[in-house]
């Protein structure tokens, strides 16, 4: 499997002049790193779950018995407005998560530079553990600031063709075939496209699908910056993402739904023909597989363009070592544990996702109807990966989603919408 990561081109505005310790406790690192760890590791995040999380713990805990890790978890909009409260204050979690991106920007100015502990804890030649894609995902001008966590895709579909061959629909090809499968689908009372609409970051996953398929070269220089999102062939991605809304090729009610658990809900309970979300969603084969297990599911390219449409690819999270901890070296253990140690793996086997590492990782034990969408989505990385998928400026990522919504719901033209994404990058 390749992994190929598009290297966000932009200089971070005040990243490196902001992050960093402002002591030197990042100097004695390898005398830290290579102590026994001891005292308490806060670690807050939107992910895994509390389940999850406490089995990591609890293995984590055998290798480091005088850590005590205590968590807290909360959906991904409540963690990043208490962190940014906790961190504006000088305090907040030991270790925490961010994306790539946006996220990884807007929290830079508090994340302590990890490459003296990385080198204290392995070696000079660290970093060729990672592939070097994702790693460069958590890096800004050669600095490390943390360590990636799995590996996910977007923009593509997945497909209950169970539920197809039901209702006597082939497997749609083309962007006419979606649509006609779409109206038949809708007849027969069934959903065709489930759509989280309501989350910013599933909206933007599919449009950049449909402008890497238009012009990817000019997405990826609107994205670092070099370009413009007023470019022609982004407008016509815009109004390609409206007239998927206009052909009806997502439910009823798609702008207003939560990809968790709306649209999750109404594929997993055969109610929906197809779902867009990203790779991640393997997950439902250990969390809903009672639901799905006697489906035929499989994942297949969004239906556009000649081909279908290229999908994107990032590391699923950044974990981080807060620069004001107390613990760092605790912290740094914690964060290691969990994008290469032992606990990479028991996150993998959970996610059932994708490895950060040079050497290519799998879990433990692949659900048997896993295996066949897995497969699929590994095809898929190899033949159609254009490029990252997070957007790194933060107030072009909300640009872009609220431009989406707006063009989905009639209330602007696709060439506004493009203006709107403009004025945030000019002006931020």
């Amino acid at each position: 499997m390749r992994l190929r990561v598009i290297a966000a081109g932009l200089a971070v505005a005040g990243l490196l002049a902001a992050c960093g310790s402002d002591d030197d406790s990042t100097g004695s690192a390898s005398a830290e790193v290579t102590a026994p760890a001891s005292g308490t590791v806060r670690y807050e995040s939107w992910t895994p779950t509390q389940e999850t999380f406490d089995a990591v713990v609890a293995a984590f805990a055998e290798d480091n018995p005088d850590v005590e890790v205590t968590s807290k978890l909360a959906p991904i909009a409540d963690y990043q407005t208490s962190l940014q409260t906790q961190l504006r204050a000088g305090e907040g979690p030991d270790v925490f998560v961010v994306s790539p991106g946006a996220m990884f920007t807007q929290f830079g100015q508090y994340m302590e530079p990890l490459d003296d502990y990385a080198a204290a804890s392995n070696g000079d030649d660290w970093a060729d553990v990672y592939a070097p894609e994702p790693l460069s995902r958590a890096q800004a001008d050669g600095t490390t600031y943390g360590l990636p966590v799995g590996y996910g895709v977007a923009g593509f579909l997945w497909v209950n063709k169970t539920l197809l061959a039901e209702a006597g629909v082939e497997v749609p090809d083309t962007y006419d075939d979606l649509v006609a499968a779409s109206a038949e689908l809708a007849a027969q009372g069934i959903a065709p496209i489930a759509l989280g609409g309501k989350d910013p970051w599933q909206v933007v996953d599919y449009y950049l699908a449909l402008a890497a398929d238009i012009d990817s070269d000019a997405l990826y220089a609107a994205m670092d910056g070099s370009g413009e999102w007023t470019a022609p062939g982004l407008v016509e991605a815009f109004d390609a993402w409206g007239g998927l809304f206009a052909d009806g090729v997502f439910q009823e009610g798609a702008v207003g739904a939560a990809t968790y658990n709306d649209a999750y809900d109404l594929f997993t309970q055969g109610k929906a023909a197809f779902f867009a979300n990203g790779s991640w969603n393997l997950d439902m084969y250990a969390n809903s597989l009672d639901r799905v297990g006697s489906f035929d599911i499989d994942a297949i390219p969004f239906p556009f363009g000649d081909d279908g449409a290229p999908i994107t690819g990032d590391v699923s999270g950044i974990v981080v070592v807060n620069k004001d901890s107390d613990n760092k070296a605790a912290a740094y253990r914690l964060a290691e544990y969990l994008s290469t140690g032992a606990g990479s793996q028991i996150l993998m086997d959970t996610f059932l996702d994708f490895s950060v590492t040079a050497e290519e990782r799998e879990p433990s034990e692949l659900p048997e109807p896993a295996a066949q969408p897995r497969a699929s989505i590994v095809t898929m990385i190899d033949e159609r990966l254009a490029g990252y998928r997070q957007v790194p400026s933060p107030s072009v990522a909300e640009a872009l989603g609220s431009a989406l919504v707006a063009v989905a719901t009639d209330s602007a033209t696709p060439e506004d919408a493009a203006g709107r994404v403009q004025d945030a990058a000019e002006s931020s």
